[in-house]
């Protein structure tokens, strides 16, 4: 059962009302929304190679065929590029052909020389696709592909969303161990022995032992994930407690007042289960508590 009472809580239905009270509504920082550094570094890597694609926006729709076999025989670098126009970042792709019969045509998307029938296929592949009706729509396909970038940059918010909210774990840890000069902390610590093949987030020594384990996760919606990884904590505060640890299980988000029966359930069963706002009150008196350890 949670130790309520070694955190000042004077009951267990009191600690279950401020965790939910305290909850984040988000762990959005600025920095969420797009890596810009990684979207830069993407696109200028094939400058050059953009800046000759790009001439076929200056072409009339009948000319740019011609033209892009023109390009890709003198400059075949220009091929990788070609994928990414289509948020595609595989450099080999199978694609279904439908006609009279149904088959398979490969593609690859790489800088190599090519005959000239693989260079008709390629720039047959950009005809019925759309990109080379595309340069009729666009002035820049730095500035288009720049766009493209950041919408394919999206789909790492989720691993964003989990590092931000350890960063913020990390940063709140290291405030309060200022104040405690016998404790000392490890980050990603796979020197921990718990039966895990993940690193513990971080690990709190005391005079040079380990002694607090703390893992932390925010969920913002519901599903099988939050459920899946509050069984598991509930394994590792048991393995912990065997090497003589002590596991913090640090979890917010709103996703858990809709899992309120999850929460319940699995904090009967973890010594420390606490939000950020928890852990920022109580983590000095949980500290003190093993001053004389």
């Amino acid at each position: 059962m949670a130790k309520f009472n070694v955190l000042g809580f004077g009951s267990e239905s009191e600690y279950f009302d401020y965790f939910y009270k305290t909850l984040l509504t988000t762990n959005r920082t600025y920095d969420f929304f797009v890596n810009w550094e990684k979207v830069k570094n993407n696109v200028i890597t094939y400058l050059t190679e953009i800046s000759l694609l790009n001439s076929l926006t200056k072409f009339e729709v009948g000319e740019r065929e011609g033209k892009l076999v023109e390009i890709i025989s003198k400059y075949p670098e220009v091929v990788p590029v070609i994928p990414l126009i289509i948020a595609i970042r595989e450099k080999s792709l199978a694609v279904l052909d439908v006609g009279d019969q149904l088959f398979y045509k490969e593609f690859r998307f790489n800088n190599k020389k090519l005959k000239n029938d693989e260079i008709l296929d390629i720039v047959e592949f950009c005809k019925k696709t759309g990109i080379i009706n595309l340069f009729g729509e666009i002035n820049d396909l730095y500035a288009y592909l720049l766009g493209m970038e950041v919408g394919l940059d999206s789909n790492a918010r989720k691993n964003r969303s989990g590092k931000i909210f350890e960063n913020l774990v990390n940063l709140l840890l290291k405030n309060k161990l200022r104040n405690h000069p016998n404790f000392s902390l490890k980050e990603e610590d796979s020197s921990i022995k718990i039966k895990r093949n993940k690193r513990a987030d971080f690990v709190i020594y005391k005079n040079n032992k380990p002694k607090i384990v703390v893992e932390c996760n925010f969920y913002s919606t519901t599903g099988s994930k939050p459920i899946e990884v509050a069984n598991s904590y509930i394994d590792l505060d048991h393995k912990c407690k065997e090497e003589k640890l002590t596991l913090i299980w640090v979890t917010d988000g709103p996703a858990w007042l809709k899992l309120k029966n999850v929460v319940e359930r699995t904090f009967n069963e973890i010594d420390f289960p606490m939000n950020y706002k928890i852990l920022d009150e109580k983590m000095d008196i949980l500290l003190k508590s093993f001053e004389d350890d």
